[in-house]
C-alpha cells in the first residue's frame, strides 16, 4: 500500500494531537511540540497501517516536518514498490 504526504500528515496530526492546518513542510518539530515519544507513536501507527517495519534505530535526526515526512514516505513506498 502506497502512502501520500497528505496521508502521512493526517497520521502525524492524529498521533501528535495537532491541528492538521498547522502541519506545513517547513515547520520545526520542536515548534509543533513533537518530541521523540511522539515520533515513536507515529512510527507505530505507520507500521500498523502500511505493514512496514522501520526500526527506530533507523530514524534520522531531523528538524522539520518535511524531513520526517520524506523519510517515512521513502520507507513506506520503497516497501510497497
Amino acid at each position: 500500500m502506497r502512502a501520500t504526504e497528505n496521508d502521512l500528515l493526517d497520521i502525524i496530526a492524529k498521533e501528535s494531537i495537532i491541528d492538521r492546518k498547522e502541519l506545513v513542510r517547513d515547520a520545526k518539530l520542536t515548534d509543533l511540540g513533537i518530541e521523540s515519544l511522539d515520533i515513536i507513536s507515529i512510527l507505530f501507527e505507520i507500521e500498523d497501517r502500511y505493514g512496514v517495519v522501520i526500526p527506530d534505530a533507523d530514524l534520522p535526526k531531523v528538524e522539520t516536518l518535511g524531513e520526517i515526512a520524506d523519510f517515512f514516505l521513502s520507507r513506506i513506498n520503497q516497501t510497497a514498490a
